[in-house]
């Protein structure tokens, strides 16, 4: 098992896992998925869920052009 991931949605970088302990700590890199700053999750599979979560919250603001 690996200590750091990036996790990806859409083909873009949404943020990086560092292991901390048995979960690993959330690393935003896009401001998108600021929310997600600073969690923890079990694993790089919640974490991906997580984000992707976000990104479908805000799915109808990137349809406009708004955020991002």
């Amino acid at each position: 098992m690996f200590d750091n991931y990036i996790i990806e949605i859409d083909d873009k970088a949404a943020g990086i896992l560092v292991k901390s302990g048995r979960a690993f700590a959330f690393h935003a890199l896009e401001r998108t998925f600021a929310a997600l700053e600073g969690m923890m999750f079990p694993d790089a599979i919640a974490a991906e869920r997580a984000a992707r979560k976000v990104r479908r919250r805000l799915a109808p603001a990137f349809a406009l052009g708004a955020a991002e």
